[in-house]
């Protein structure tokens, strides 16, 4: 059957969701500048063992960077959301790859 949305909220809700742990932790992008999107995303609807959490900001004050994309990554522990991971990526405004997101910072 259908899941209602509170259900699934129980199921993944433990006391700091991966958000509210970037939220709490990324306390700085409340006083950005830039344009913030925040999209957090669950391995399964049902009992969810991994998330990720994807933070883009774009228009930025910096020339050479057309946007920066940090995502964490998240397992379930002991029915607590743990951050195992985090890798941050840049578009840049100028170079080879001004398209695609990548690791190396722009020149």
């Amino acid at each position: 059957g259908c899941a209602t949305t509170q259900q699934v909220i129980s199921k993944v809700h433990s006391p700091s969701t991966p958000l509210e742990q970037i939220l709490k932790q990324r306390s700085d992008l409340v006083h950005e500048l830039a344009t913030v999107e925040f999209r957090q995303y669950f391995n399964n609807i049902e009992n969810p063992t991994s998330a990720e959490v994807k933070v883009t900001q774009t228009a930025l004050l910096d020339d050479s960077v057309a946007a920066n994309r940090t995502t964490y990554h998240f397992k379930l522990m002991d029915h607590k959301w743990v951050q195992v991971g985090k890798k941050d990526e840049y578009r840049c405004v100028r170079g080879k790859n001004t398209k695609d997101f990548q690791t190396a910072n722009c020149p």
